[in-house]
């Protein structure tokens, strides 16, 4: 993906020859967004390790004779996507805008039966320098690429063998990097202000510390559509 990103940057840079310029990107964007989103998890011991318990329907929480309550199937964890960004346009560059966006993703799971005392919760939050690109004059397509710090926070929710209510956190922090595609619409008359229809995936890489493990090497993908509102 990063080396798709740094294509797709060059490729804005070399558009400066273009003398057309879409209008929306030569004025500042404060942009405001929710979404749907799913993680995917690709790498580390103890990811991958809590994935296939609940691809098994099991427990996290093991008894001194390691055994695990069998607490049914876990759908995928899903959730939404909360996001605020800040663009300015680059006057030498036709359609090209720099800034920075924030991204905060909360997504989970639970059993089917397990009710509420069991349940998966993976949330994540990155922090990119940004860049954004309206290849177009006359049509609002627009794409985005990003790059930056990802935190990871994640809950194991269980009973124990006192039949106490616990959890178990995760936390670790890394980089991550995103690639967006949208359009967008205006339908007031002040055509500075837009929703954006969008979708896009994020790739980061976590290290993670792990009880047992130690450092825990974690790389997870998200897919995510949502909207924005630019103003």
């Amino acid at each position: 993906m990063q080396h798709f990103i740094t294509t797709l940057l060059l490729i804005a840079c070399l558009q400066f020859q273009v003398k057309g310029q879409n209008p929306l990107s030569q004025s500042t964007q404060v942009e405001v967004g929710v979404g749907y989103i799913q993680p995917q998890f690709r790498k580390g011991a103890e990811l991958l390790r809590s994935k296939e318990l609940r691809s098994k329907g099991l427990s996290y929480y093991q008894d001194a004779n390691g055994n695990r309550k069998a607490v049914g199937s876990y759908a995928s964890p899903n959730g939404f996507n909360l996001s605020i960004a800040y663009y300015k346009p680059i006057k030498r560059v036709k359609g090209l805008m720099l800034g920075s966006i924030v991204r905060n993703a909360q997504t989970g799971s639970n059993p089917s039966d397990g009710g509420y005392e069991e349940a998966y919760f993976f949330n994540f939050i990155t922090a990119a320098v940004a860049a954004k690109y309206y290849p177009f004059q006359e049509k609002n397509l627009f794409v985005k690429a990003d790059f930056g710090m990802a935190a990871v926070l994640t809950k194991n929710r269980f009973i124990n063998s006192a039949n106490e209510q616990n959890f178990f956190h995760q936390f670790g922090i890394g980089s991550a990097t995103g690639l967006e595609v949208g359009y967008a619409i205006s339908p007031w008359a002040n055509k500075e202000k837009v929703i954006e229809f969008k979708l896009g995936g994020q790739l980061a890489n976590t290290r993670v510390e792990v009880n047992g493990i130690g450092d825990d090497n974690w790389q997870f993908s998200a897919f995510y559509l949502g909207g924005s509102f630019i103003f």
